[in-house]
């Protein structure tokens, strides 16, 4: 009977011992988890800190080490390393930032849009939006490269004027363009009081590889206010560092503008061309300005535990 319950005693201590090995284990497993879900939470936090630093003043103010925490930005490669180190656990991930540029847009415009309950028709990857800047042209670029400087105010010009195709620049005002048919050529126009009559067709020469696309109509007068209106067919972008009112013309997008207003429905073919949504020569370098910047893609994480 002794021998009965030494035994039965040896089994109950088996057991305490092998349930409390089963908690110690359980228990460590729940720091464990607990200590990663901090981790995660350090690196998010520090993740939005360097994004909110890169995109609210200079760029250089991203790169900092303190607290544990390294933040470091290299825009020559427009990528971003951010760690972060503790007692228990050493973490880092490298991101690919990228620029939401006024060309990544159907519209952009400086100033609030008025819709006057008409709508554009666009994809989700080209929003429609006011933004904080428009670029600034760069009238060097389009001498350098023309085809034609047409001189002259109170001048009309249609197809049989412009059989070249290239840059065309149109430096007089009250200027009176009809039934164009261009397929590989930009319009850049200094004056004011520009009109298009009839049926006009302007195509940008198709973008090469990675390299900035060329615009297709450029108006560089600040007291511009044009209408692109039915019966105007322009694949490229727009750009007017005045004032566009858009009725119901056939347009790929980007437009970019210092005011926009929607006199009808738009239907973009951005669909159709997303490979004009890029930068655009002839305002300088990309890099010249602060776009706002976000998450392209994670290039690599590393989550280690730290070496005691």
């Amino acid at each position: 009977m002794l021998v009965a319950v030494l035994m039965l005693f040896l089994v109950f201590s088996f057991t305490s011992v092998a349930d409390l090995s089963v908690s110690l284990a359980s228990n460590s497993g729940s720091i464990e988890s607990v200590r990663n879900i901090k981790q995660q939470y350090a690196m998010e936090s520090s993740i939005n800190e360097a994004l909110w630093r890169i995109n609210s003043g200079a760029d250089e103010l991203v790169n900092l080490s303190a607290g544990g925490v390294t933040i470091a930005w290299d825009s020559e490669n427009y990528h971003l390393s951010v760690g972060t180190e503790n007692s228990q656990t050493e973490s880092e991930i490298l991101l690919d930032l990228t620029e939401s540029t006024p060309f990544s847009s159907a519209i952009a415009s400086r100033t609030p849009i008025q819709t006057n309950g008409y709508f554009a028709d666009v994809e989700e990857d080209h929003p429609v939006q006011q933004v904080d800047l428009i670029p600034t042209v760069e009238p060097a670029y389009f001498i350098i490269n023309r085809a034609v400087i047409h001189r002259g105010d109170q001048t009309a010009w249609s197809k049989k004027d412009l059989q070249i195709e290239g840059i065309h620049i149109f430096l007089g005002n009250n200027l009176e363009i009809s039934d164009l048919d261009l397929e590989n050529s930009t319009l850049l126009f200094l004056g004011d009081d520009i009109t298009f009559r009839g049926s006009n067709t302007i195509k940008a020469p198709a973008p090469v590889d990675s390299l900035p696309a060329a615009p297709a109509v450029v108006f560089m007068n600040p007291h511009t206010t044009f209408t692109l209106r039915y019966g105007t067919h322009i694949e490229g972008a727009v750009f007017c560092a005045g004032h566009l009112d858009i009725e119901n013309a056939t347009l790929t997008g980007p437009v970019v503008a210092n005011s926009v207003t929607l006199t009808g429905n738009v239907d973009f073919k951005d669909d159709l061309h997303p490979n004009y949504y890029r930068w655009n020569m002839g305002f300088a370098n990309q890099h010249d300005y602060d776009w706002p910047k976000h998450v392209g893609r994670w290039r690599s994480v590393k989550w280690n535990k730290a070496i005691s």
